[in-house]
């Protein structure tokens, strides 16, 4: 089972991956749409992030679920609406220190508990760096 250094130190992997595509975007297709796919798969960068960025809550909430912690508050009250990929990195930004308020206190104890819809708290924490790690590299394919 990872340690909660390691579990912190891989989100903070996947955010800084994140990170990189949002700096890189280029503001002139942030808009663009994919000529194919269906779903996720047919998001332009801004659906990307929007989704990726608001579901920092959605995992920081599961872990908190679990540990019987209270949730985060959201720096996003008024919705979450990212017009530049400069606007999305002052979000993620946001987000991440939303959800670092909590996820920082979480214990190796912690770690061995589960949500009652996602699974075991490791499982959760791997499901939440896959989807930064995915959504990452659709908006760095959205912007080629």
């Amino acid at each position: 089972m990872p340690t909660p250094d390691e579990v912190r130190a891989d989100l903070s992997a996947a955010r800084d991956e994140l990170a990189a595509a949002l700096s890189a975007a280029p503001a002139d297709t942030w808009e663009r749409k994919p000529e194919s796919g269906e779903g996720e798969d047919a998001w332009s960068a801004r659906e990307a992030a929007q989704h990726v960025i608001g579901a920092e809550l959605y995992y920081t909430n599961a872990v908190c679920e679990a540990c019987g912690y209270d949730g985060p508050d959201s720096p996003f009250a008024g919705g979450l609406e990212l017009a530049s990929p400069e606007a999305a990195g002052a979000a993620l930004a946001q987000a991440i220190a939303a959800a670092d308020s909590k996820v920082q206190h979480v214990s190796a104890g912690d770690l061995e508990r589960s949500h009652e819809r996602m699974g075991p708290l490791p499982d959760v924490f791997e499901s939440w760096t896959g989807h930064l790690r995915d959504h990452a590299a659709q908006i760095t394919a959205a912007g080629g």
